[in-house]
């Protein structure tokens, strides 16, 4: 790769702008990054975002990209054009469904959000409408999603092998409600969601499951107890029981997912399915992952669909590639 591309792509991408042409903006964020720095320490959580930033950078430059900045557990990037935003997007997820794959102890989940729009770009930033809709929509992504707007859906056609799904109507804080829409990436037969939609089950036709987490709700505690903030006094309690209300919150996760070090993609051989009422219990190994309150016949037709792949790769043994 050039070394001049970013430069090229910024020049690009900034004189896009002037002439009120639209751009793409696109937010990735690390899932469970809080929780991995409190149980790793400062110095793990940084190499991680590291290699987030690492993994993201070259994905993000050959398809006619900037990375703006970092954040952290994040990055904000720009593209020409939507449709390069989500080529890049879908090979990112790809590297880093790829990586976790020889890292399962310790895997890497990534929300990606994306919307279009004419920002306004100074040297360290992008400013506007466009830019506040791709970080709330990153947001709601859980790990190993691609979110986009009606907008970008309407505008964008995808490669052959991926596709849309509607998510329908969501309220963004601050911003109204927007119609989303996930870029399916993977080659899906079927998923399957909890009741609050934080842990979905996606079943591939390559004979495997994989879990998508959604973003730590923390954050949104975190959020809301900003508003007590109006006196130090009130600031000192809300800090406090900002704590308290977070390391339960991460208590309650932990007992009821028991995801870390869970594999974030399991073959079928390894992973027991069984429905009881309207909860679906997966148990890889020792770990037991609960999804509570599913649609029981969404679970019966996900449970279907599962042992038909079974019975496929049962006559059909080699592992189809995607």
């Amino acid at each position: 790769m050039s070394c001049s591309m970013p430069l090229e792509n910024r020049q690009q991408i900034r004189a896009q702008m002037q002439a009120g042409e639209e751009i793409a903006v696109m937010f990735s964020d690390i899932r469970g990054f809080t929780s991995y720095t409190a149980r790793k320490g400062d110095r793990a959580a940084y190499r991680l975002s590291q290699l987030h930033e690492t993994l993201l950078k070259e994905k993000i430059e050959e398809r006619e990209g900037i990375i703006v900045k970092t954040m952290g557990d994040g990055i904000m990037a720009a593209f020409t054009r939507p449709s390069e935003g989500i080529k890049a997007a879908v090979k990112i997820q790809q590297e880093i469904r790829s990586r976790n794959k020889g890292s399962p102890e310790e895997p890497i989940d990534v929300g990606i959000g994306l919307a279009s729009g004419t920002p306004i770009m100074t040297e360290l930033d992008l400013i506007g409408h466009s830019v506040n809709l791709s970080q709330r929509i990153s947001s709601l992504a859980k790990g190993g999603q691609i979110l986009t707007t009606k907008k970008v859906r309407d505008s964008t056609t995808l490669e052959e092998g991926l596709h849309y799904l509607s998510l329908g109507e969501r309220e963004l804080k601050g911003l109204g409600t927007e119609h989303i829409y996930e870029v399916a990436w993977m080659a899906e037969c079927c998923r399957l969601s909890d009741a609050e939609n934080h842990l979905t089950l996606v079943l591939t036709e390559r004979g495997t499951i994989v879990v998508e987490l959604a973003k730590e709700l923390q954050e949104e505690i975190k959020g809301a107890l900003e508003e007590l903030k109006t006196s130090e006094e009130e600031g000192a309690f809300a800090a406090l029981l900002q704590r308290a209300i977070a390391g339960f919150t991460q208590k309650v996760i932990d007992k009821s997912l028991n995801t870390f070090g869970v594999a974030r993609e399991q073959a079928l051989d390894q992973i027991d399915l069984s429905l009881h009422g309207s909860d679906l219990i997966a148990k890889l190994g020792k770990k037991k992952l609960s999804l509570k309150g599913v649609d029981p016949n969404a679970a019966t037709v996900f449970l279907k669909k599962l042992d038909e792949v079974k019975q496929r790769l049962a006559r059909s043994p080699a592992t189809p590639t995607e």
